[in-house]
């Protein structure tokens, strides 16, 4: 009887341990939801609401951000990256100009971007269903730029996702492991769509400590079109 229920406890072992690889296996690699190709461009309504408990107000500015991958960067020890070009439209010379530039990359099991020098890792590679559990799977995004620790997890993986603009299939969604609300938020959220890259990214960093009965800080909103 004793032998039964441990061989019946063996294989019950060995099916979750087949489930757990097949999920795995079902991105193997994850660079899908991080494309990188010369040429691509993309375009993005970014919100952003100023909130001043001083005054008090509360101010929305909108507009309209092309991305586009320029370039394929060689360094010396071997190591290679994509240049990718913010830029604006400028109504009186009807053309988008350029406001900033950036690194991204896929090395290893992560997916990393380079703004302003400071290397943040975006995607932690392979992506499957288990990592979205407890509180194993996290990484620090500033593991490789020696700042503050900053800790996030998978939320949920292989959902449709709604930005508000439009509906995606395949998502994956990354969220502060430990984010904070209330008196003091400071919640970041950030949505990839599988083939096409980020669809959604939203930062709250407002609080209420300047004014109890009014908030200050910010809060970005940024949507694929």
């Amino acid at each position: 009887m004793i032998k039964t229920k441990a061989f019946i406890v063996f294989c019950l072992l060995l099916l979750a341990l087949a489930c757990r690889s097949n999920k795995e296996e079902r991105v193997l690699k994850g660079e899908e939801y991080f494309p990188v190709k010369i040429g691509d461009i993309r375009y993005y309504t970014v919100d952003t609401i100023l909130f001043n408990a001083f005054i008090p107000s509360i101010d929305t500015i909108r507009r309209e951000i092309r991305e586009e991958v320029v370039e394929q960067i060689a360094y010396d020890d071997g190591d290679t990256a994509y240049r990718v070009e913010l830029s604006t439209y400028n109504t009186s010379k009807s053309e988008w100009v350029p406001f900033q530039s950036f690194e991204r990359k896929v090395i290893d099991n992560y997916a990393i971007e380079k703004m302003n020098n400071i290397q943040e890792v975006k995607l932690l590679f392979p992506i499957a269903e288990y990592k979205t559990k407890g509180s194993s799977y996290v990484w620090n995004t500033n593991m490789f730029n020696g700042k503050e620790p900053v800790i996030v997890k998978y939320s949920s993986v292989f959902k449709s996702y709604n930005n508000g603009i439009n509906g995606y299939n395949n998502c994956v969604s990354i969220k502060l492991n430990k984010p904070q609300s209330g008196i003091v938020n400071n919640i970041k959220e950030e949505v990839y769509a599988k083939n096409i890259g980020l669809v959604y990214r939203f930062t709250d960093s407002t609080d209420y400590l300047m004014d109890t009965a009014h908030l200050s800080g910010v809060r970005i909103f940024i949507r694929l079109k």
